[in-house]
């Protein structure tokens, strides 16, 4: 946060907002790359150093003294194989032509079924 004010400060200080617009140069271009560049390795220096103490301080801490021990749950997505994807197409054919056969079945030819007892 406090690098954030610190480039809106910067900013603020490069370009007037009274003066009108003026025509950037190449020049005046790649000083601003370079500007742009310098800030940028400077704030992940920063971020890398705040990273790297926060490391330290968590390893200095003396570890929270437990019972029962949790280990976290670890869910491992991955994407489906060609061979999965056209089984679970079958599958799905055959359930949806098996369901039509089967209500065909029970609406047309069950009915047509009689049954003659001879005496």
């Amino acid at each position: 946060m406090l690098v954030y004010k610190k480039q809106n400060c910067q900013m603020e200080s490069q370009v007037p907002s009274s003066q009108p617009q003026q025509q950037i140069t190449p020049e005046m271009l790649e000083q601003l790359k370079k500007q742009a560049k310098e800030l940028a390795i400077q704030q992940a220096l920063q971020q890398r150093l705040a990273f790297e103490q926060n490391q330290v301080q968590q390893q200095m801490q003396p570890p929270a003294q437990s019972k029962t021990v949790k280990t976290p749950l670890v869910n491992n997505r991955r994407n489906l194989t060609v061979a999965e994807i056209i089984l679970m197409f079958a599958i799905s054919c055959g359930l949806v032509f098996g369901v039509q056969s089967c209500w065909n079945y029970a609406t047309n030819i069950l009915p047509k079924i009689e049954i003659k007892v001879q005496k």
